[in-house]
């Protein structure tokens, strides 16, 4: 087996915006709808990545800064996503240095799934958060929610033993199934939780555009892919394209996704 040799990490803005950046745009506004946020709040955005939500945020009117760990992305958020009521700085999502109660509200959107210490994340975010005040976020529905990698994993688990500990590692974070992040929101004291599905659909504009994400993306499937040997990998592919092009020409397809949109009140 070669050596993974990865070009990218999570540092990447360029990368990110591919990878993930696309599905960010998709979900802000279903977000921000079920968020329920009220005009003019103070509001964190935490884990911001390329500022696609901090933005959204700003343009519905609330005051916004966005933390995220890494420089890479904030740097493209301040290029791409500028905007004169939202300021980006780099922090540490498990030791924000805010003092408690300094947020009318306390977000994240496709992150908590990546961070290890979830639960202390959280608490973190009602801490910064009033009273009254809102903590919210959506992640991906990892069991039976994302097709467009369940098309790679599946096919991936069939030919490698990597991908089928792998999927069944992901597919396992029962945190992230249904009622998942509503458990915890209640375990840790917030009050009117409420967690319900958003569908949005992922367009790739040819089977290259759908590949090249997982073979150059940020995540765990890249490492995954790229530690493979050249012709396991290849044959990964093959099987992989003919499932994206169901026997059609290559172009245009959309995956629908689904995230989990959670919502919860800190306690008066």
């Amino acid at each position: 087996m070669e050596t993974a040799q990865l070009r990218y990490n999570w540092t990447d803005a360029d990368i990110y915006e591919a990878f993930m950046g696309r599905w960010s745009e998709y979900l802000a506004g279903p977000f921000l709808a079920r968020a329920d946020l009220a005009p003019g709040a103070r509001v964190l955005d935490l884990a911001c990545g390329t500022g696609v939500l901090s933005k959204a945020l700003a343009e519905a009117g609330a005051q916004v800064v966005g933390v995220d760990a890494s420089e890479g992305y904030l740097e493209g958020a301040r290029l791409r996503r500028p905007h004169p009521h939202v300021s980006y700085e780099q922090g540490d999502a498990r030791h924000l240095r805010f003092d408690d109660n300094a947020f009318d509200a306390a977000v994240s959107t496709l992150a908590l799934d990546v961070i290890p210490e979830v639960e202390q994340v959280v608490a973190e975010m009602k801490r910064v958060t009033r009273p009254g005040g809102v903590v919210a976020s959506a992640v991906t529905q990892f069991f039976g929610g994302m097709p467009a990698f369940d098309l790679v994993y599946n096919t991936g688990a069939v030919l490698e033993s990597a991908a089928a500990r792998m999927r069944s590692a992901r597919a396992g974070r029962t945190q992230f199934w249904p009622g998942g992040q509503a458990a915890l929101w209640r375990k840790l004291g917030l009050a009117e939780v409420t967690e319900i599905p958003v569908v949005v659909d992922c367009e790739y504009r040819s089977f290259q555009d759908y590949w090249v994400t997982f073979t150059d993306g940020p995540g765990s499937v890249t490492a995954m892919l790229m530690g493979l040997s050249s012709g396991a990998r290849a044959a990964i592919e093959q099987h992989v394209r003919a499932g994206y092009l169901v026997g059609l020409p290559d172009g245009p397809r959309s995956f629908p996704m689904i995230f989990r949109v959670v919502r919860g009140l800190v306690p008066a």
